[in-house]
């Protein structure tokens, strides 16, 4: 047994360690509770901005610009997008500033600690919100994004009679039937885009060293095949529009969180429903020496067709081995992505991903290669 004295000076030293990380996890805890009072005064605030907004502006404008009288029938749907930006993506900053802890957040790193690769993300972000990326890509599409899927369901309608689409549902299970359809589709353009004919394209988004919120928006403006195998899919299907309008914002949302600092696999729900920051990350692993996996928003679809690959963490290096510039100047990388895309259509070398998917080789109930735990 130890003296008195020795006891007393073995407390004190224990005493003084602890005490700096007891204050340590009160600060932190702190921190956290301040991160979600904000979070829900900025919700209270711009939901009551997009309220006000709605019952003051009309739905029909009609201005006169230069002696020419423009008009517009939607003017509430502009104001819808607007809002909903200003909604999702300070939702996903505070929900992953509010997990991870201020110091290690996207929104800290966007501020004070931006790396090359977040550059380049914060370049296509703005690019896209200001809708160049939008108008370069009906360029590089060769106007092949200006096809209407909602005209071809109002065709095959009025030829046929026949209009497809579910029988009317409530508006939430509606929702979810779409989410599920949405991500069946959007499942499918993945495993296009990770082929050697559209890689080039789809490797842009892949070519990100470091995760961030924004990496959501890093796309190539000539990534088409989501147009023609989910948007206009969806639109043949008759979706209805306000249903499409939540789902998007439910996909849009998933897709910030997925590309976050967030260290978590979601338990079961990010192994069967939807797709977790740690499963995604491991989609996007440097490492090509196995097939990548993991494809679907909804990881039910990668299980169905055998393409999941079980749980990673956030310690696995991402990126591509093909050289990229990383910075707020992108163009030249998309020229270059863009006429690899052509010459592999066309035979020429492209780059093409060492975890090319063999499209014969589809496996309707998974492979038996899977890592599953």
């Amino acid at each position: 047994m130890k003296p008195a004295t020795l006891q007393g000076d073995t407390d004190a030293r224990v005493g003084a360690f602890a005490a700096p990380q007891s204050a340590g996890r009160s600060r932190g805890f702190l921190v956290r509770v301040a991160v979600i009072l904000s979070f829900l005064i900025y919700l209270a605030v711009v939901g009551a901005a997009w309220w006000t907004a709605l019952k003051v502006t009309p739905t029909h404008l009609a201005f006169t610009v230069l002696g020419r009288t423009l008009d517009t029938d939607s003017t509430h749907e502009h104001l819808n997008n607007i809002f909903l930006i200003f909604m999702l993506l300070p939702s996903a900053l505070w929900i992953e500033a509010a997990a991870v802890g201020w110091p290690n957040c996207s929104a800290r790193q966007l501020l004070t600690a931006r790396t090359a690769s977040l550059n380049t993300d914060l370049a296509c972000f703005v690019l896209g919100q200001a809708h160049i990326t939008d108008i370069a890509g009906r360029f590089l599409m060769l106007g092949a994004s200006m096809i209407s899927g909602a005209w071809i369901h109002d065709w095959l309608k009025a030829t046929t009679g026949v209009a497809l689409g579910p029988a009317p549902l409530p508006l939430p299970l509606q929702v979810v039937v779409y989410f599920f359809v949405y991500t069946f589709f959007d499942y499918w353009t993945h495993r296009f885009d990770h082929t050697r004919y559209f890689w080039p394209l789809h490797r842009y988004h892949h070519s990100a060293t470091d995760f961030g919120v924004i990496t959501a928006g890093r796309q190539h403006p000539a990534a088409f095949t989501g147009l023609f195998l989910v948007n206009l899919p969806i639109a043949i299907l008759g979706a209805p529009a306000d249903v499409m309008i939540y789902v998007n914002v439910l996909v849009v949302g998933i897709g910030f969180l997925i590309h976050s600092k967030i260290d978590a696999n979601w338990g079961w729900v990010g192994r069967y429903l939807i797709q977790s920051p740690n499963h995604h990350r491991l989609h996007h692993k440097l490492d090509m020496s196995h097939p990548t996996g993991h494809f679907a928003i909804a990881p039910i679809w990668d299980r169905l067709f055998g393409t999941w690959y079980g749980d990673a963490d956030a310690s696995i290096a991402i990126g591509v081995d093909t050289p990229y510039n990383h910075g707020l100047f992108v163009p030249r990388d998309m020229a270059r992505d863009y006429y690899h895309f052509w010459i592999g259509l066309f035979g020429g070398r492209n780059d093409g991903p060492r975890s090319d998917v063999k499209m014969p080789d589809l496996k309707l109930f998974g492979n038996k290669t899977s890592t599953e735990v």
